[in-house]
């Protein structure tokens, strides 16, 4: 008997356990693209992005990439408060820029934020990644960015990451042909092109979104396209919310239920072995 209710007393330990700590991870639960193709020569300075629907508290991810004659660069969005995580130039002739932002929003509904930039261009793209799970006060573990000229393949580089956490893989090119059709668009991506066929701009905008629950290094990853000109690829790792852990009253409370199953279970088996007999 004193083996069973030891054995008895440490499953339920662990169940109520279980229950009590908090399961959070990172999870993607939107994902938003837009892409602005123009046939005359606008000169706009901004773009808009939605940020898509998800729950109060979600980390908002919006990636923006406009041309630049090399000397374009990405102002703060709006409206809110955004953490720059990113805003760079594409190697090569640096025809294109890149700017990465991140915050936490308290409202679950979807907002349509402007990335902003200095120089007048003809050709936007952008794409947002909403998280649930992520830690409000220090959302980043690492983010780390490369950029090139022509190239085969386009290459985020690796990060060291948690468990538990969510990586973004994203790059801004120039380019004439990205070789995407919409049926090869999967599920945690996106796909944003911004064309003037008059002023000969061209920016694309792909985000793609992975679960990491083991941590560990990310290793680089291979954005291959069949004409890559100017490009800028970047790898960010989100980390995890922590869990909760119960207070001195929960443990009481986890005390007092095990005490009272383990009571309920004597008696049931108390019985049981009497009705044996």
């Amino acid at each position: 008997m004193s083996k069973k209710m030891n054995l008895i007393f440490f499953a339920v330990t662990l169940f109520l356990l279980s229950v009590t700590a908090s399961q959070a991870v990172v999870e993607l639960v939107d994902v938003e693209d837009t892409g602005q193709r123009v046939d005359v020569d606008n000169n706009i300075t901004s773009g808009i992005i939605a940020t898509g629907s998800g729950g109060q508290g979600d980390f908002e991810v919006i990636m923006c990439g406009t041309f630049s004659d090399g000397g374009n660069s990405f102002l703060d969005p709006d409206p809110g408060d955004w953490l720059t995580l990113d805003n760079g130039e594409c190697g090569g002739n640096g025809s294109c820029i890149l700017g990465i932002f991140g915050r936490s929003d308290n409202s679950a509904d979807s907002s349509e934020i402007s990335c902003n930039w200095t120089d007048p261009t003809n050709a936007f793209a952008a794409g947002s990644f909403r998280f649930s799970g992520v830690d409000r006060e220090n959302p980043v573990i690492d983010i780390a960015c490369e950029s090139g000229g022509d190239a085969e393949f386009v290459i985020a580089p690796s990060v060291i990451t948690e468990p538990g956490s969510a990586v973004i893989r994203v790059v801004s090119n120039s380019i004439n042909n990205a070789n995407i059709q919409p049926d090869q668009i999967q599920e945690g991506e996106f796909v944003a092109i911004g064309v003037s066929s008059q002023s000969g701009q061209y920016v694309a905008e792909i985000g793609r979104s992975f679960a990491f629950p083991e941590g560990g290094p990310t290793g680089d990853y291979e954005f291959g396209f069949s004409e890559a000109f100017d490009w800028r690829a970047c790898t960010i790792a989100l980390r995890m919310a922590p869990r909760n852990i119960p207070t001195l009253s929960e443990w009481g409370m986890i005390a007092s239920a095990t005490g009272l199953m383990l009571i309920g279970m004597y008696f049931a088996l108390k019985r049981k072995k009497i009705q044996v007999i």
